[in-house]
């Protein structure tokens, strides 16, 4: 008998992305859908392996425990996902950036990314993700970096 082992469909990663950007919102970071050796970028920094990435979501967790976010659009070819995320939260747990930590502000947050997915073997590879950050932290009320 032969076992063909077909390569995921655009469909699949496609449901894989909207699955994983709920399960990130809620804090499921346990089946994050990453390959061991995975990269990923986005404006605080640049990730490698899925341990890292995983830590820089754990980042976002402390500091919005109680997010949801929502795919609003994607475009898929090959091994390619572009999604479009929202993602809506408070700011109620310290937000570590590269300037120092930021205390919980209690205000709410609503933060439209833009998220570049390439697969491999049905998990993520490669992804780069994109936000605006001074919109954010105008949404903290944070005008001026805090010092470290």
């Amino acid at each position: 008998m032969t076992l063909i082992q077909h390569e995921p469909t655009v469909a699949t990663n496609v449901a894989t992305i909207k699955q994983w950007v709920t399960a990130m919102a809620k804090g499921d970071l346990d089946h994050a859908p990453y390959q061991d050796d995975a990269e990923l970028s986005d404006p605080n920094g640049k990730y490698k392996g899925k341990a890292q990435i995983v830590e820089s979501f754990k980042t976002w967790q402390t500091a919005f425990p109680n997010g949801s976010a929502e795919v609003t659009n994607q475009i898929a070819l090959g091994d390619q996902v572009a999604s479009e995320v929202v993602y809506k939260a408070t700011h109620s747990g310290p937000l570590a950036t590269a300037s120092g930590s930021i205390s919980p502000t209690n205000k709410p947050i609503e933060l439209t990314l833009m998220i570049l997915s390439s697969f491999r073997d049905g998990l993520i590879q490669r992804e780069r993700a994109y936000f605006d950050r001074v919109g954010l932290m105008r949404q903290l009320g944070i005008t001026v970096p805090p010092k470290a």
